[in-house]
């Protein structure tokens, strides 16, 4: 039973958003140590709790068809999922379904269904609402297993809190990997790539732009899980990792080559929170194609077609000489929209409008 539970269970529960396969061990050792012949967790987003809902489960049979139907079918007329329940409490079959009579026939069809697949008796928890996602947790026996005693129940309620915590990491985890799914995205709009670090500086993820500088540019290179950089900037970024810094922007390779910018960011806020990476590093390349990125710039700045045209020439390194060439008009155009872009971007002159670009959609501070 589980009061005679060892630290092992509360290791289990600690583990179990952070397993290879999040929850499954562990809904599986708690029916083992229920005696249960299923137990099943449910995670839903919180605004609408009857759509989108993620199940793990754990049974003594295969239940692969008999899913199949609860998914498809039943888990629309279950009651137990439309009935209130308070955080650390257990109920049983017997404190839910009464509500559930006035279902009439569907209540009928449920419980017809619970006993087809051996869940004569069962006992419910509700384990809370973290950052957006609601969880349960229930257990159930056949016959030939009996009814839960005090000792079920009084062992599971002692477990709540512990169940409770761990979704709240679980959460945290999912916060965490929507944000860094965002932001990635984000700076791949704008033509930024963006390279994760934990805190012993080793690679936890990039966004695809940054991998392709990774295969092909000569400044930046991945040395099995290290970042390597080549050119002076190497010393730079080791300093930056080392002291935390968000400092003035690195310049990786040879100038007359091929170089990248790259600003290192510490990993903070809500989104940084729990196991989650302790830099970003952001790569930009003056050789770029301007192009991909005027759309972006032109929504994030709010600037015409040809402003943006000229910003993203600007910040990828461009003299304003040469941008006036590329963009077919004379230099005291280039100049005017060169003073418009500075001026509604907020920067006042080319290495800060590419500061800007680094800087803007990952909400940095602005160097000085």
């Amino acid at each position: 039973m589980l009061d005679a539970m060892t630290g092992a269970m509360i290791g289990a529960i600690y583990d179990a958003p952070l397993a290879e396969r999040p929850w499954a061990d562990l809904a599986g050792r708690l029916r083992h140590q229920l005696g249960g012949t299923g137990a099943m967790f449910r995670f839903a987003p919180s605004a609408r709790a009857d759509g989108d809902n993620r199940f793990v489960f754990d049974t003594g049979w295969d239940a692969r068809e008999s899913w199949s139907l609860y998914d498809s079918i039943y888990r629309h007329i279950d009651p137990t999922s439309r009935r209130a329940m308070t955080v650390g409490t257990v109920y049983d079959f017997a404190t839910v379904m009464p509500d559930a009579a006035e279902l009439g026939e569907e209540s009928a069809r449920y419980v017809r269904f619970c006993r087809s697949i051996g869940a004569n008796h069962a006992l419910f928890a509700y384990l809370g609402a973290y950052r957006g996602i609601e969880a349960w947790f229930s257990i159930s026996r056949d016959d030939a297993a009996g009814a839960f005693g005090t000792g079920d129940v009084a062992g599971l309620t002692a477990l709540l809190p512990h169940l409770g915590r761990a979704v709240d990491i679980h959460a945290r985890l999912e916060a965490e990997r929507t944000a860094a799914a965002i932001h990635a995205s984000a700076l791949a709009d704008l033509g930024v790539g963006m390279i994760l670090l934990d805190g012993a500086g080793a690679i936890v993820g990039t966004n695809r732009l940054a991998e392709t500088l990774l295969d092909r540019s000569t400044a930046v290179a991945r040395d099995r899980d290290r970042l390597k950089v080549r050119g002076a900037g190497g010393s730079a970024l080791r300093g930056s990792l080392k002291q935390g810094n968000a400092g003035s922007v690195i310049v990786a390779g040879d100038p007359s080559g091929d170089p990248l910018h790259l600003l290192v960011r510490a990993w903070d806020g809500d989104a940084g929170t729990g196991a989650g990476a302790a830099y970003i590093v952001y790569l930009d390349s003056p050789a770029d194609q301007a192009v991909p990125r005027v759309d972006a710039l032109r929504r994030r700045f709010g600037l015409s077609l040809a402003e943006a045209r000229m910003a993203a020439l600007l910040a990828g390194g461009t003299p304003l000489d040469e941008a006036a060439v590329a963009m077919g008009i004379t230099r005291a155009s280039a100049r005017t929209y060169c003073k418009r872009v500075l001026a509604r971007t907020g920067a006042t002159r080319q290495a800060d409008l590419i500061r800007m670009v680094l800087n803007s959609l990952a909400r940095l501070d602005r160097p000085h």
